[in-house]
């Protein structure tokens, strides 16, 4: 059952207008980026592959944020939820397989976006290299992490208040990413109080990987794992509360 809720929900994500718009203005982007890389002061195709990288994160995570929060809301207005609470069918497995349905659209939208990136910057000279690869692999874990902090923003009030708090939390979690350099300036108490707060928002700088790629600095393999590791816990943490979110709310 769980599948087949998957894959419903994953169709119903790629034919969203939201999600379509986000993908043409995406192009859009794309092709618009080699014009910043000409009138760039340093290396145009620097310039273009940085902004075409930055343009998969922000495009995949407004996807995520703006289908994520709609995804139970929408089954209760349109009274479909009824329909499927109604068999014998425990909601965590609802949740679970909205939940991957949504990381199946999120992750073929961030692979098309990835391909046709690569493309555009073969095509405009710019140099296509390994690194880019890896960089796009993180992104797309990122864009899952945020689906999964959408979903859980969405079971824990309404659309509108769960897109703004998605973003916000978009926001916090690359800021949270330099606190190592910042904290020691704090002592005592409002440090342990600066590290506390911190530990609750998904570290998301850990998958900016994206300017590091564009200069060819390496990754380290275990580097890479403990990446993929922290946001696969994120993802199953934020699910988990979702579900049992939903098991004691009254819809």
């Amino acid at each position: 059952m769980i599948g087949v809720i998957a894959w419903a929900t994953c169709r119903e994500a790629v034919r969203s207008r939201t999600f379509l718009l986000l993908l043409a203005v995406y192009l859009l982007g794309v092709l618009m980026s080699r014009i910043v890389g000409w009138i760039s002061a340093t290396d145009g195709n620097v310039i273009t592959t940085d902004v075409v990288f930055s343009l998969q994160s922000i495009m995949g995570v407004l996807v995520a944020v703006a289908t994520g929060t709609a995804l139970v809301h929408v089954e209760i207005q349109q009274k479909t939820l009824y329909t499927v609470l109604s068999r014998p069918l425990p909601r965590w497995q609802f949740v679970l397989g909205k939940y991957l349905g949504l990381c199946l659209a999120l992750a073929a939208g961030q692979v098309a976006m990835l391909i046709i990136g690569l493309i555009y910057l073969a095509a405009t000279g710019a140099p296509v290299h390994y690194w880019l690869l890896i960089a796009g692999l993180l992104t797309i874990v990122e864009v899952l992490v945020m689906a999964a902090v959408s979903l859980c923003w969405t079971a824990l009030s309404s659309p509108l208040l769960a897109a703004v708090l998605g973003l916000a939390t978009y926001a916090l979690g690359h800021a949270v990413h330099s606190l190592p350099g910042l904290v020691h300036h704090l002592k005592g108490t409002q440090q342990t109080i600066a590290i506390a707060l911190a530990s609750l928002v998904p570290d998301l700088g850990q998958f900016a990987y994206r300017n590091e790629a564009v200069y060819r600095t390496p990754i380290a393999l275990d580097d890479l794992l403990m990446r993929l590791v922290y946001g696969g816990l994120w993802c199953a943490l934020l699910v988990f509360i979702t579900i049992a979110v939903i098991r004691r709310k009254q819809l």
